[in-house]
């Protein structure tokens, strides 16, 4: 189905007297919906020229402006014009915190029915979708499964089963005995920190002659902030194989960081002695499988979480029972599994390999 996504990306910046204020700085987005007029945002469950209920429905990535995220945005789209819903795709033109939580404010102004919500500070975001419950939005977040204040967290997999698979990756590509460095994007993303966690817990468990240069809090490694930037996971991982020249691999738990961890390994003349493994889309990691500075890499399509998030809401909305087993009518969640409640957990993370990896480059 990716090979037939029209790759658009709208993205602008309106503004809405009396409600909400985009800045070019700090946000920007795609009004598919038409759900703001000169007199504000529409209310919530706001009527249609035709005089019919309309939905309206929003999310707020990480970022915009990148294939990755903005797949959210075009499969976002495709479910409102299915259901005819208004589509509202706000988030910051550049991964920060605070500018995420302005642009979540933004969105939570328009009222929608339907709010959707990738986290970068999920404590934060936690307290502001309270506001958004109280004023009667169904919340659903992505890579959100520690919040509080949503109805459901909808993840491309079990977060445990991905950590435990990028541990046995390893093990077969740089040995049981491997040397091994884990970062995440930043410490505060529940999904990249329990990818870590799982991969140590699975090696400790499974490959005693493993070690990891991490320090740690107890029994628990703390991994290495790349701060979801190229650049700093270059620096980041500079400094790692300097101060460990016995390291042999590198767990990229972020798909902003693999190409910089790539990087420095190339220019610390390390390819094939250090083996990286990380998130990212096969698009944009061509040259590292080429190269040899990337020896494995994991994705999900996050358009199609996307769509499985907003499919969610309006089961919520319509008062349907979500079970397991149940088919939310995109890839990779024909067959979702229930864990703790209300994290809804698909099948669909997609294997990169040197073999693979200019096939799996037309899906993402």
């Amino acid at each position: 189905e990716g090979n037939q996504i029209k790759k658009y990306v709208k993205i602008l910046c309106a503004a809405l007297s009396m409600a909400i204020v985009f800045s070019l700085a700090a946000c920007g987005g795609a009004d598919t919906g038409g759900a703001a007029t000169d007199d504000g945002p529409a209310p919530s469950g706001g009527g249609s020229a035709g005089g019919l209920e309309t939905h309206v429905v929003a999310t707020v990535p990480k970022l915009i402006g990148n294939n990755w995220f903005d797949s959210m945005d075009w499969e976002g789209q495709r479910w409102a014009e299915k259901n005819g819903a208004e589509h509202h795709y706000v988030g910051p033109v550049e991964f920060d915190s605070a500018a995420q939580l302005q642009c979540l404010n933004d969105a939570i102004a328009l009222q929608p029915d339907i709010l959707t919500v990738v986290p970068i500070a999920a404590d934060a975001c936690d307290e502001l979708l309270k506001q958004a419950k109280d004023m009667g939005c169904t919340v659903v977040t992505h890579e959100g499964n520690t919040l509080k204040n949503i109805d459901y967290n909808v993840d491309a997999f079990v977060n445990e089963e991905f950590g435990v698979n990028f541990a046995q990756k390893t093990a077969e590509i740089a040995g049981e005995d491997a040397v091994v460095a884990l970062t995440v994007g930043q410490l505060t993303v529940p999904s990249h920190n329990a990818w870590a966690q799982a991969f140590y817990a699975y090696a400790k468990e499974n490959y005693p002659n493993m070690t990891f240069v991490n320090p740690m809090d107890g029994d628990k490694p703390i991994p290495y902030e790349s701060m979801d930037s190229s650049e700093e996971s270059y620096k980041v991982a500079k400094e790692l194989i300097q101060a460990n020249p016995d390291l042999t691999a590198i767990f990229a738990g972020s798909a902003s960081s693999t190409n910089g961890i790539a990087r420095a390994v190339r220019e610390m003349n390390k390819v094939g002695k250090i083996k990286v493994l990380g998130i990212g889309e096969a698009s944009g990691l061509q040259v590292e499988f080429e190269e040899g500075s990337v020896q494995y890499s994991a994705f999900w399509y996050p358009g199609h979480a996307q769509y499985a998030a907003y499919e969610v809401g309006k089961r919520v909305r319509d008062g349907v029972e979500i079970k397991d087993g149940d088919n939310l009518g995109v890839d990779g969640y024909e067959s979702v599994t229930i864990v703790d409640g209300n994290n809804i957990c698909g099948r669909a993370w997609i294997d990169v390999t040197p073999e693979n990896y200019k096939e799996m480059a037309e899906i993402l």
